[in-house]
């Protein structure tokens, strides 16, 4: 593996001239190896969502070992940027690559139309091409779980949650959690508080001051490090941790947590690679075993039947006899998004702007 950040990469391209780059892109064809370019948007830490994203190409090496040569390249946050950096990949003989985020999309797309020979896959894309797949989480169902943990945790009945856009992928997350909640506790309200970021310490330890003041004891959220179950602790709240496990800086007071867990995805796609099937796909999975969400540990502190509670529901979730988006489904307005003795189609899930009945808190521009 070769590890490298965008100034490393770029600066190396430019010297190394077009010619060089040829060069080195036949050198790359003429070895039994597959490369694998990876474009991270931020540096990868010791947790959270560049973090998961890089345990899915270390499934890559440790599944295929010599078969297989990857160079990821960290922190390409503009997308004039992350397309140079597509185009280098391409260029240096890396057949296959992958993008971390949505804001990769775009560019990937205009990267992969001009470049039919190469196979991308971008986490979270709601479009794809022919060579071009897309990989997204149904990680509504982990944090129905959660919910159902929360709501029956929780003593005021008011539980709070630490937004960073009001996205679909926030908004589907938010009303899963709150459809786990009220499948046991009805009283169950959730107070918002959006901080337009995916990352602020300050931020995110204000929101959680503010939700615990309103009287929420169960803290969950979007933003993906430990900041926020961290601040929680500190007043003696509990929290759901988002995207990694983040037990380990919360060891008290963190209830569970819906995972990410990017590793099928990058190994599947890589191994169809290999045996020359590779064909773009849209993704959508959620718990069980090849899906791309799980659960973090469950606190000693939850009852023994809560647990037993949620992993019935949990392997009804992967049996197919549990939709978390089953009708009757209204939004806070009032409104009938899903009929009784329906469920919401996947496509209405993965463009969600609204609401359950229950949230608390304005929802600004995203």
């Amino acid at each position: 593996m070769r590890f490298v950040d965008r100034r490393e990469f770029l600066k190396t391209a430019s010297s190394l001239g077009i010619a060089a780059l040829g060069t080195r892109a036949l050198d790359a064809f003429a070895q039994d190896v597959l490369n694998i370019g990876v474009v991270h948007q931020f540096p990868i830490g010791e947790v959270g969502w560049e973090t998961q994203q890089a345990l899915g190409w270390k499934a890559v090496e440790a599944a295929f070992g010599g078969k297989v040569k990857v160079t990821a390249v960290a922190d390409v946050q503009q997308a004039q940027d992350a397309e140079r950096v597509f185009r280098e990949l391409a260029s240096r003989g890396n057949k296959l690559i992958f993008g971390t985020t949505f804001s990769q999309m775009a560019p990937m797309l205009k990267v992969a139309r001009a470049l039919p020979g190469t196979h991308f896959d971008c986490c979270a894309s709601v479009s794809t091409t022919s060579n071009m797949g897309a990989f997204e989480a149904r990680n509504y169902e982990a944090t129905y779980l959660a919910g159902v943990i929360a709501g029956r945790m929780t003593k005021s009945n008011v539980l709070g949650w630490v937004g960073a856009f009001p996205i679909p992928q926030v908004l589907w997350r938010l009303n899963g959690f709150m459809i786990g909640a009220h499948s046991v506790n009805p009283k169950a309200v959730c107070n918002v508080i959006w901080i337009n970021t995916w990352s602020d310490p300050a931020k995110e330890k204000d929101a959680v001051a503010a939700l615990v003041s309103q009287g929420a004891d169960v803290l969950a959220g979007s933003p993906n490090t430990p900041v926020q179950g961290i601040a929680a602790e500190e007043r003696g709240a509990w929290s759901i941790a988002n995207c990694s496990d983040f037990s380990r800086f919360v060891p008290k007071r963190q209830l569970t947590g819906d995972i990410l867990d990017w590793r099928s995805a990058y190994v599947d796609s890589v191994r169809d690679q290999l045996a020359g099937k590779w064909k773009a796909q849209d993704r959508f999975r959620g718990l069980g075993e090849g899906g791309f969400c799980t659960m973090a540990p469950y606190n000693p502190a939850i009852p023994a039947e809560v647990i037993d509670d949620v992993k019935k529901r949990e392997a009804d979730i992967i049996a197919g006899k549990l939709k978390v988006f089953a009708g009757p489904i209204k939004d806070r307005d009032g409104k009938q998004r899903v009929a009784a003795g329906a469920s919401m189609p996947d496509k209405e899930i993965r463009s969600t702007n609204w609401v359950i009945g229950g949230v608390n808190g304005a929802f600004p521009k995203s």
